[in-house]
C-alpha cells in the first residue's frame, strides 16, 4: 500500500505549531475562535460562510443520501447497473451532487459469494456526499489498521458480522481521488416493500461494509450503528501469526450514533473554517494541502489511539491553525493574542452572531457545500482492493 495522502516527510519529527505552549494551554474553543475572528477581520470568508458549512453537514449532507441511492438500485436493475459503472452520474440523477472534476465514486456491490468493506488506512477519506461525515470508528487507527490485517476478526468482534469461510472479504482503500460505497444485499423478504420503505433499511454501517444487511437491518437516517458488541467473540482463525499487528484486540471506538454531527461547537467551527477555506484555484490552498497537514498531525498525535472526537478534530484544529499560518492567512503571533483573549474572556462569541461587524458579503465558494469537493489532488492516490 503507497503513502499518497500527502502526508510529509520530516525525518519522522512531529509537525512544528506555530504555538506549541498555547496549544498545551488554550482550550480549543477559544483557538478555533481566534482563527475565524482574525479570518473574518481580514475578509479571507464570512461568518455566514463558516455557519453554511455547519448547517448543511449537520442538515443536509448524511447517510439518507446513501439509503436513497441504494433503495434504487434494489427496485431498478437498469439503474443498478449505471451506478455501479458511473456513481457520480447515477448519484446526481436522485438530486446528490458530487464534483466528478475533484473525485471519484465507486460503488462496489455485494454479492452472495463476497463481502465488501471500505476504509481509509491514512486519515479519513470517505463519501460524504452520500454518507455524511465519518463515524468516530472509522476515523480509529484501531480500526484503519485493523481492517486491513485482520477484516474478519474486526467484522466480528465489533461489529457482530460473521462472515462464513467461503465468503470472500475485500478491502477497498479510499484515497484523494476515489472514494467508494458499498451496495448490500437486498434483504430477503422485502419484495412487497415499496422504495420508500427500502430506504428504511439501508444502513450507513452496511454502506461501509461493516454490517451484512439480514432482517430488516437498521436506520440510515440514525446512522445505521450496531451498538451491540460480541462480547463471546472467539479467537481469530484468519490472523497471520507472522503479521506485526499493534492494533490487535485495541477495541475500536463506538459513540451514540443518535447524537449530534459535532460534539462540540468548536469541533464544528474547526472543520468549517478548512472547508470554507481550501481552494483548488489558490496554489498552496488546496484540499490536498490541508489534508498533508492532517495527515502529519494525526501520525504525531499522542492521544490518536483512542480514537476519539476531540483527539481528532483536536488534530484538524492543529493542523489548520499551522495551515493558515504558514500561508500568511493569519499571523502567527496575532493568533497567539487572540486565542488568549477569548480563553480570558476578553472576547466573546458575539463576533459570530448576525449582524458581525467584521463579518463580510462574501459567501461560501461554489461547490464547498455539496459535500463533494473535500480531498483534491492530481497525484495518485494510495492502492486499495485488498484480498481476504
Amino acid at each position: 500500500m503507497t503513502d499518497d495522502h500527502g502526508a510529509r516527510d520530516d525525518d519522522g519529527d512531529p509537525p512544528s505549531h506555530p504555538d506549541p505552549e498555547l496549544r498545551d494551554e488554550i482550550d480549543p474553543q477559544a483557538r478555533a475562535r481566534a482563527l475565524q475572528s482574525l479570518l473574518t477581520e481580514k475578509g479571507i470568508l464570512s461568518t455566514d460562510a463558516v455557519d453554511e458549512v455547519i448547517a448543511t453537514y449537520e442538515g443536509d449532507v448524511g447517510p439518507m443520501n446513501g439509503a436513497r441511492v441504494v433503495a434504487r438500485a434494489w427496485t431498478d436493475p437498469e439503474y443498478r447497473e449505471w451506478l455501479l459503472e458511473d456513481g457520480i452520474e447515477a448519484v446526481a440523477d436522485l438530486d446528490i451532487s458530487v464534483n466528478d472534476e475533484v473525485m471519484e465514486l465507486r460503488v462496489i456491490e455485494n454479492t452472495p459469494d463476497t463481502h465488501n468493506v471500505v476504509v481509509c488506512t491514512l486519515c479519513s477519506c470517505y463519501p460524504w456526499a452520500v454518507l455524511g461525515l465519518p463515524p468516530t470508528w472509522y476515523k480509529s487507527p484501531a480500526y484503519r489498521s485493523r481492517v486491513v490485517d485482520e477484516p474478519r476478526a474486526l467484522l466480528r468482534e465489533e461489529f457482530d458480522t460473521d462472515l462464513a469461510d467461503d465468503v470472500d472479504v475485500e478491502v477497498w482503500d479510499s484515497n484523494s481521488e476515489v472514494r467508494y460505497m458499498v451496495l448490500p444485499q437486498r434483504p430477503e423478504g422485502t419484495g412487497h416493500l415499496s422504495e420508500a420503505e427500502l430506504v428504511e433499511l439501508v444502513s450507513r454501517n452496511s454502506m461501509i461494509g461493516v454490517e451484512r444487511l439480514g432482517d430488516g437491518g437498521a436506520i440510515a437516517s440514525d446512522g445505521g450503528a450496531r451498538a451491540a458488541r460480541n462480547t463471546n467473540a472467539g479467537s481469530d482463525a484468519d490472523v497471520d501469526a507472522t503479521a506485526e499487528i499493534d492494533t490487535a484486540g485495541k477495541p475500536v471506538p463506538r459513540v451514540d450514533d443518535d447524537g449530534p454531527t459535532f460534539a462540540e461547537p468548536w469541533m464544528a467551527r474547526s472543520f468549517a473554517l478548512a472547508v470554507a477555506l481550501t481552494d483548488e484555484d489558490e496554489q498552496g490552498r488546496a484540499w490536498d494541502d490541508f489534508q498533508a497537514e492532517l495527515v502529519a498531525e494525526l501520525e504525531a498525535s499522542p492521544g490518536a489511539d483512542d480514537g476519539s472526537d476531540a483527539d481528532y478534530y483536536g488534530a484538524w484544529l492543529a493542523a489548520l491553525e499551522r495551515f493558515l499560518t504558514e500561508r500568511d492567512l493569519v499571523d502567527g503571533a496575532d493568533f497567539s493574542a487572540r486565542a488568549t483573549a477569548f480563553a480570558d474572556g476578553e472576547r466573546n462569541a458575539h463576533e459570530f452572531v448576525k449582524g458581525d461587524p467584521h463579518a463580510h458579503a462574501d459567501r461560501l465558494p461554489e461547490g464547498h457545500a455539496d459535500g463533494a469537493h473535500h480531498h483534491h489532488g492530481d497525484g495518485g492516490g494510495h492502492e486499495h482492493g485488498h484480498h481476504h
